[in-house]
């Protein structure tokens, strides 16, 4: 039994893995596009209206696929994607913050903060991008072939994984200290993604990639905090109340996301 078990966790050790490595190649592949030739100056891809200046590094975003929403609603979907995603991350670091306070009164909220993560995966696996599958008219596998797009589902994966496996671990299914790593390595990952997601070029693409670069910073700060603090390594409990505000503050900065 322990053997099975033994197995099964280096399968999904080999996924998760997998996961990470597909979300950095498609981050280099994406990155490597923005120096092909652009689209006709400020011109919808479909329609081939002038578009205003502000939208050129929206539209940038969108060139390896043509996009079925004006730039405007296009703009407006994003933006509340990631308003919505805020809403997620901030409510989940206030009960990360909760639970360690250690209160029993509270002991519900340490079940909350992974449960908040699973939801927002659930979220933008519906909603990553309105052109693609599963709610798009364009097939799963033609948007994965969208380096862009294969950013956006990987990011719903690790968030969908980092939700399953943290309530697992608070449910005392996943015992192991390894398990523990998954988290940080997971949200490392994703951080490291970020440098790399460049919204084409442009003003408004600079001004996207340096409030990701400071959310990407954030990140990879609070998963710091937090091994430190699971693996007890300071005498002081000073990490379990860091990387929960650190998680607030990607929050924030989430919602008051523009592009």
């Amino acid at each position: 039994m322990r053997k099975n078990v033994f197995s099964l966790n280096r399968r999904f050790l080999f996924f998760l893995g997998l996961i990470v490595v597909l979300g950095v190649a498609a981050s280099l592949h994406a990155q490597s596009g923005e120096t092909t030739a652009p689209l006709a100056e400020h011109q919808h891809p479909m329609t081939g209206l002038t578009m205003p200046e502000e939208h050129e590094g929206h539209l940038a975003e969108h060139y390896h696929r043509a996009p079925i929403l004006p730039p405007d609603e296009d703009k407006a979907y994003s933006e509340l994607n990631h308003h919505i995603a805020g809403v997620f991350v901030l409510l989940a670091g206030a009960l990360a913050l909760l639970a360690a306070a250690e209160n029993p009164r509270f002991s519900w909220a340490r079940y909350g903060w992974p449960g908040l993560f699973f939801c927002l995966g659930a979220f933008l696996f519906v909603r990553h991008d309105p052109e693609s599958w599963p709610w798009g008219p364009i097939s799963l596998w033609d948007s994965l072939e969208d380096p862009q797009v294969l950013q956006h589902v990987l990011f719903t994966v690790i968030v969908l994984g980092i939700g399953m496996i943290e309530w697992l671990r608070c449910r005392g299914t996943l015992t192991h200290p390894i398990w523990g790593l998954i988290f940080p390595v997971l949200a490392i990952s994703a951080a490291g993604m970020l440098f790399l997601h460049k919204h084409g070029s442009g003003p408004v693409a600079d001004k996207i990639y340096r409030h990701h670069a400071i959310m990407a910073s954030a990140g990879i700060a609070a998963m710091l905090a937090k091994v430190l603090d699971d693996g007890q390594l300071l005498r002081s409990r000073v990490n379990a109340y860091v990387w929960p505000g650190l998680m607030m503050f990607i929050g924030v900065m989430l919602l008051i996301y523009s592009e």
